[in-house]
């Protein structure tokens, strides 16, 4: 199949969903499919893949720009059999009715960010779902908070399957942007917990970037964006700024914590397909009943609807992903 990606940022601009976008276009083109990606042009990253698009970062005008680019460019779209749009289906919108025989799906990455959800982002999750042959969600919170029903919910993938190290060092460390709503302030409020005979020798390193990063220098060295397989190698513990973060910590071996503020990104966690348990049961920290901080243990892995895997108490691999992904391409057809 020719299948077309639409996509806000792509690797290697760092992030969740640019490295989700871009492990499953390398796993569909490891099938043979043929898979090419649109996106913004972005100035940091020069080297992106496919094709990237350049347009005023003006409200209206922008949009305005991109229809116009993606009309003009019109053949991308009749040329694919398969139109996947990663949260961006405003981009596509005038398109779909152009097209309205095309098959188009959706995956959508986030909504846990603002709260309350404004009603402008609950009304455009709802057309694009409503408009699209196949929607999967990465996370069940989507369905529940925007009232949408998902052919599958899905949660990422790790690029393989390793064997921790057993011994680790005393060090702890968040991974994710360093940002409010990845649970930067649950995770400083939680480092005086840090500060009993157990934890009082762990270092506290910080794997991302963000516009809390004069913050977080405060209590320890920040890494910046870059590769986090060497900390997680060696830490004990990893604070998960999402779900990514949280199966990468867990590939490796780390006691995996995690932080919440609002009612979502509770549900965010919460609803994360591995046993939770309460930090202040488990032994993590010592932590308020208000805290949500938890420890997650693998478990094994509910069936979650239609084509979602069942894969026993392993990680998912991102071809264990991809495989949802052409699932749903041919349930559909």
């Amino acid at each position: 199949m020719r299948i077309l990606f639409l996509a806000h940022h792509v690797w290697p601009h760092v992030g969740g969903v640019e490295k989700h976008v871009d492990r499953i276009a390398k796993e569909l083109q490891r099938k043979g499919h043929v898979v090419r990606i649109i996106s913004e042009k972005d100035p940091t990253s020069p080297r992106l893949r496919g094709t990237s698009i350049k347009y005023p970062k003006v409200k209206f005008l922008g949009l305005l720009y991109i229809w116009f680019w993606l009309f003009r460019n019109r053949n991308l779209i009749k040329n694919s059999d398969i139109i996947h749009v990663h949260d961006v289906f405003i981009w596509y919108l005038p398109l779909r009715f152009i097209y309205p025989n095309k098959k188009v799906y959706l995956t959508i990455h986030g909504g846990q960010g603002k709260w309350p959800i404004p009603f402008k982002d609950k009304l455009l999750v709802k057309i694009a779902a409503k408009l699209s042959n196949g929607t999967i969600c990465v996370g069940d919170f989507i369905p529940k908070y925007f009232g949408i029903k998902a052919n599958c919910v899905i949660y990422g993938g790790v690029d393989k399957i390793i064997k921790p190290k057993i011994q680790k060092e005393k060090l702890v460390i968040f991974l994710g942007r360093l940002e409010k709503d990845a649970g930067v302030y649950e995770f400083i409020n939680k480092i005086n917990t840090l500060r009993d005979k157990k934890y009082n020798n762990y270092k506290i390193e910080f794997v991302g970037d963000g516009s809390l990063r004069k913050l977080c220098e405060k209590y320890g060295v920040v890494h910046g964006f870059c590769d986090p397989t060497p900390f997680l190698e060696k830490a004990s513990i990893c604070f998960a700024g999402g779900y990514l973060s949280a199966l990468e910590a867990l590939e490796y071996g780390c006691e995996l914590w995690t932080g919440a503020d609002t009612p979502i990104k509770k549900d965010y966690w919460k609803m994360f397909p591995y046993d939770i348990l309460p930090a202040q049961k488990s032994g993590a920290s010592r932590l308020s009943e208000d805290d949500i901080s938890v420890s997650i243990h693998p478990r094994k892995l509910r069936g979650i609807l239609e084509v979602c895997y069942k894969k026993g108490d392993k990680l998912p691999t991102w071809k264990d992903i991809s495989d949802i992904y052409e699932s749903l391409y041919l349930h559909n057809n």
